[in-house]
């Protein structure tokens, strides 16, 4: 189930546009990714461990908001400026999901504590991240579009924050006893920057266009 709702203001003869979006969506039986290990597997490395994919039956709440703007650098006095322009959004994502009822039982089994012991963990949080969500995204761009000389050039500015990749999970053993916790796995968050050019030209011979593109990709050699 998913609600939208956006307000959006345009002004000048070049596509100036200021907008503010808000969203919210629910998702019944969300399917995530969980990382366990193979208990036939007794190496104490990673070798053991294993993707895979299981629906969550609990239900996942997406909610945000993204502010949107792009002006042209028409007021620079430059008689090029119309044809050059800056933009760039922002997008606030709040993506959450309660944890599973085993998630929980086998994280309080993995650290409990012996008796005498002083407990420095109460437990897992009862809700996280969604998987494959964000909590943030930016783009920006500086734009030039040229039509009278079938020009198009384009510097891309890409971020977004870690991501969760896979959720944690225990390993139960033969005996019930709980062998090792494996943690939530993230991608960590990371910034690019884009260049993408685009030339049209005429080709009477061909009685058409011919349109010719180059791109450069991560200039900023971001991991």
């Amino acid at each position: 189930e998913s609600w939208d709702a956006r307000a959006e203001y345009a002004w000048g003869e070049t596509g100036d546009l200021g907008a503010l979006s808000f969203f919210y969506k629910a998702i019944d039986d969300p399917i995530e990714s969980i990382i366990v290990r193979n208990p036939l597997n007794f190496e104490g490395s990673s070798s053991a461990l294993y993707r895979t994919y299981f629906n969550n039956p609990n239900e996942a709440a997406v909610q945000g908001f993204e502010v949107e703007i792009r002006k042209s650098l028409d007021f620079v006095g430059l008689d090029i400026g119309e044809y050059l322009s800056i933009g760039g959004n922002y997008s606030f994502i709040h993506a959450e999901v309660d944890r599973t009822a085993i998630e929980l039982a086998r994280a309080q089994g993995f650290f409990g504590v012996a008796a005498g012991d002083v407990e420095q963990f109460s437990g897992l949080a009862s809700s996280r991240r969604l998987f494959g969500q964000p909590a943030w995204i930016v783009n920006a761009d500086f734009s030039l579009n040229h039509p009278d000389w079938g020009t198009k050039a384009t510097l891309a500015f890409f971020a977004i924050s870690d991501v969760l990749d896979a959720a944690g999970s225990a390993t139960i053993i033969q005996d019930g006893s709980v062998q090792s916790m494996t943690l939530d796995r993230y991608v960590d968050s990371f910034h690019q920057l884009d260049l993408i050019l685009r030339q049209t030209l005429h080709v009477e011979a061909l009685r058409g266009d011919v349109t010719l593109k180059a791109s450069a990709k991560n200039l900023t050699d971001s991991t």
